[in-house]
């Protein structure tokens, strides 16, 4: 029996490591997009930002929660 359990753990890691290096490139891809978001909202003046209805200060948090719209809508 455990000649048997030995012989499959491999194959288990195997068969997870795609699942892994998956999340992985989409943590990569997630995070490059929220890079190219922060650099294109601090290239805005305080104007512009205004217009889109955010705040200088709010940016970070914007960038680092992408699924809360800060105008509240």
């Amino acid at each position: 029996m455990s000649n048997i359990t030995a012989s499959t753990q491999p194959f288990v890691l195997a068969r997870q490591a795609p699942g892994f290096i998956g999340r992985c490139w989409n943590a990569i891809q997630e995070r490059r997009a929220r890079e190219k978001v922060r650099a294109a909202l601090y290239g805005l003046n305080g104007r512009e930002l205004h217009d889109i209805g955010i705040a200088h200060c709010d940016i970070e948090h914007i960038v680092s929660n992408p699924e809360v719209d800060p105008r509240g809508i």
